[in-house]
């Protein structure tokens, strides 16, 4: 058995308090995955085969609207296990998973990891915790597209980025990230000329540093 895998399963809080014989069983329906910078993962649409755990990199999750924009609905990382839907079959994939950078993943097949729920009911509970948090996560950053105005809307974004991918520092918290403007325009349902204007503005005022490598969120 792979002993990467292993490691990798124990320093992952979704499966870190499992016995061990219990993440030896979810190691051994594992496989190893490489993608490049860019590269489409699944797409929206098609049949959910797979769940997919990030060992390092970052994914870029999206929707395309009726009009052909795309909507960025989550930006995953180290650690985190998706799609979030469709895990137990007969749902397609909710969106397109798209590569920001070099990744490698784990994957397990959604039949196998059907049989391991059903005999491992510990397991599943902390599924749907985990899952619980990202609906609620979800839930907020739809809050503040409806109902706030858009520098509220783009300063809410980045300081929730911040506060699951940030490193405090003493200038504010850094986002090493590559999230160019027509990104952040994305996560909140606007043009890039817009979310332009912004970026501008919150920089000029002194409340972030931003550019194509990393964004700093000021204290």
């Amino acid at each position: 058995m792979d002993q990467n895998i292993i490691k990798f399963l124990a320093e992952v809080p979704l499966f870190a308090g499992l016995h061990a014989e219990d993440r030896d069983k979810v190691a051994s329906v594992m496989s190893s995955k490489t993608i490049k910078k860019r590269e489409i993962l699944f797409n929206e649409g098609e049949p959910c085969s797979a769940i997919f755990l990030i060992q390092t990199g970052r994914i870029k999750v999206y929707k395309t609207t009726w009009d052909g924009r795309d909507q960025i609905v989550n930006l995953l990382s180290d650690g985190e296990m998706f799609p979030h839907v469709g895990m137990f079959g007969g749902s397609p994939y909710p969106a397109t998973a798209e590569a920001m950078e070099d990744c490698r993943l784990y994957s397990i097949n959604v039949e196998e990891l059907t049989r391991m729920l059903l005999s491992n009911p510990e397991l599943g509970i902390r599924m749907l915790r985990v899952f619980e948090d990202k609906i609620r996560t979800l839930q907020s950053r739809l809050s503040d597209v409806l109902s706030k105005d858009m520098t509220d809307k783009i300063m809410n974004t980045l300081t929730s980025l911040a506060s699951t991918n940030g490193i405090d520092n003493p200038e504010g918290c850094r986002i090493d990230m590559e999230l160019t403007q027509q990104d952040v325009a994305n996560l909140v349902g606007t043009t890039r000329e817009t979310a332009s204007r912004v970026i501008s503005q919150l920089k000029k005022e002194g409340k972030i540093e931003f550019d194509s490598r990393h964004i700093i969120i000021k204290w």
